[in-house]
């Protein structure tokens, strides 16, 4: 099992960027068209990265861990906003 790494300043100002840009084509593309491009993408960034330092395992393990992550803190997110009238 691969450790835990902190948020970096520089990891944050990518991410925000990233959300900034599915905000931006939120309108013209569904939420299923920029999942499946945004997998296509990370299927290309698994290509690029160097087999000598990060096997296909680790990049797959990576992958999942951060889905597991990035869906947990959407979660988080959505819990914590009340909704409806009461």
């Amino acid at each position: 099992m691969m450790a835990r790494v902190p948020a970096t300043v520089d990891h944050q100002a990518f991410r925000d960027e990233l959300l900034a840009l599915l905000k931006k084509h939120g309108g013209e593309l569904s939420a299923i068209e920029m999942l499946a491009l945004a997998a296509h993408t990370v299927g290309q960034l698994i290509a690029f990265q160097d087999q000598r330092v990060t096997s296909r395992a680790l990049a797959l393990e990576t992958v999942s861990r951060n889905i597991e992550a990035g869906n947990a803190e959407a979660m988080r997110s959505v819990m914590g906003k009340p909704q409806g009238n009461a």
